[in-house]
């Protein structure tokens, strides 16, 4: 037997009510007034620093990580 999938991904009428309520939720924030003055300098921000996450991430590994063969 399946098992059953995550309430949100359900489909209830209340899981319905809450997936509008949150796109309504992001489209009232979307369109505030600072978000339309400053929305670009937010995404660069964001862009910049996820990007710097990953690249550090990518950089500052174990570099024996994955070399030879794993006994356990």
């Amino acid at each position: 037997m399946p098992s059953r999938p995550m309430w949100l991904f359900r489909r209830g009428p209340v899981q319905r009510l809450a997936i509008l309520f949150g796109i309504l939720i992001v489209f009232k924030i979307v369109s505030a007034p600072f978000l339309g003055t400053y929305g670009l300098y937010i995404v660069a921000g964001v862009g910049v620093l996820s990007l710097v996450i990953i690249l550090w991430r990518f950089f500052h590994r174990d570099p024996t990580d994955g070399v030879g063969i794993k006994l356990n």
